[in-house]
């Protein structure tokens, strides 16, 4: 029989970083400790806590350490994976043999295994304890194999660590790691929907959709979206059979955000498919969706976008550009519908919309104001990586019966 539903509020933070890259593990470490500074600030000291954070949000520390000097110099993210591979040289050559056929990215991937995995895993489990929050991330990472043999260490990790996580199989993912306010590795989430750049730049592997799980907590089932996936209704319908109630979208749009993206004219308007359209009433027990965008330059790949708190039962979009930047109405861009629900909270982007000073703009009138500073964003621009970080936050009402199912 199910536990009676109960009604919790719980607090949502979600924190758009902009990415650097540190020259030491040390460094990644203090940039993550303050990333997740600029959303404990909002945390609630009475009430079950969430916290989102961006999505590849561990790669930069594949980047860091001597070895890699030549790689964060680097002007493209090609040369940047180039570069690199001297540095790794031995394990790339222990990964080929092991793995027989895999390309130099995934080869790449699987010698940094370590460096993507342990001040990532280890960094973010010790601040959801320190702060006491359910905290989610992503990296990129295969199955991995934690050891202390001194041997395992020397191959694969760092020097004078203490223990060393190895590569458990050929498959790379982009990999959300969800932590508890105890510090506790509650699940991990693969990304199952890949962007091309994701399947034919990274060589990535596609998660399983059937390991997509709900996660009960006293912050409610929750359930992660990365990115691409949020915006797909068969990862949605998953989720919601589940009932999970509240979707975490680890982000990093890796496109310019005030331009048109590959599918559609305008990119926030795009966004609308998946903040809200993950919200909508076809799937009966998602209600809210919070999404962490991180921002910035990375060599000459951009990422943009502002990140947004969403709930079906919020008030509709009061007015022009009162969310997302140079949108006016919720439509789903690809099958036409009016979206229901709004936005509880909404990051600004580096500018306002022009039509909240200029009320007599037309729509394109303001997208081409707002174009023409997103393209000053860019690697080459006169404002490059001026990007604004921000931290929103929002109380949710969730249910906490962990055996709640549609």
């Amino acid at each position: 029989m199910a536990e009676p539903l109960t009604a919790t509020r719980v607090r949502a933070v979600a924190v758009g970083n902009r990415i650097t890259l540190p020259a030491t593990e040390a460094a990644f470490v203090a940039e993550l400790e303050r990333i997740v500074g600029l959303g404990a600030r909002y945390l609630s000291a009475n009430q079950p806590n969430v916290l989102v954070l961006g999505e590849v949000l561990g790669l930069p520390a594949a980047f860091t350490g001597q070895r890699a000097l030549l790689a964060r110099r680097a002007a493209t993210a090609r040369t940047a994976m180039a570069e690199m591979a001297p540095g790794l040289l031995p394990r790339l050559i222990r990964c080929r043999q092991m793995w027989p056929g895999i390309s130099l990215p995934r080869a790449l991937l699987l010698a940094a295994t370590d460096a993507l995995y342990r001040p990532f895993a280890e960094t973010l489990s010790r601040l959801a304890a320190q702060y006491h929050t359910h905290l989610v991330a992503t990296t990129l990472a295969p199955r991995v194999r934690h050891s202390d043999d001194p041997r395992e260490i020397a191959r694969w990790g760092r020097r004078g660590a203490q223990s060393v996580y190895l590569p458990a199989g050929r498959e790379v993912y982009n990999a959300a790691l969800v932590f508890g306010p105890d510090g506790a590795l509650l699940q991990r989430v693969n990304k199952v929907y890949l962007t091309s750049s994701e399947r034919e730049t990274l060589d990535l592997t596609p998660g399983l959709l059937s390991d997509a799980r709900a996660i009960p907590t006293a912050a409610g089932r929750l359930g992660v979206a990365i990115s691409l996936d949020a915006f797909t209704p068969d990862y949605l319908r998953h989720l919601d059979a589940q009932g999970v109630e509240v979707i975490l979208q680890p982000d990093a749009n890796d496109q310019p955000w005030a331009a048109s993206s590959k599918t559609w004219e305008w990119q926030p308007a795009e966004w609308l498919n998946a903040v809200l359209g993950s919200v909508q009433p076809l799937y009966p027990h998602l209600r809210y969706n919070v999404c962490a965008m991180q921002t910035g330059n990375l060599f000459d790949v951009t990422f943009d976008g502002q990140s947004s708190i969403t709930a079906r039962d919020a008030p509709a979009l009061s007015r022009p550009g009162s969310a997302f930047v140079g949108v006016d109405e919720a439509v789903h861009t690809v099958t036409g519908a009016a979206l229901v629900g709004g936005f509880l909270a909404v990051a600004p982007w580096v500018m306002i919309d022009p039509v909240t000073v200029e009320p007599q703009l037309t729509l394109s009138e303001r997208r081409a104001r707002l174009a023409a500073l997103g393209r000053e964003l860019l690697p080459d621009g006169g404002q490059a990586n001026r990007y604004r970080e921000t931290a929103i936050w929002a109380d949710l009402s969730v249910a906490t019966a962990t055996q709640r199912i549609g």
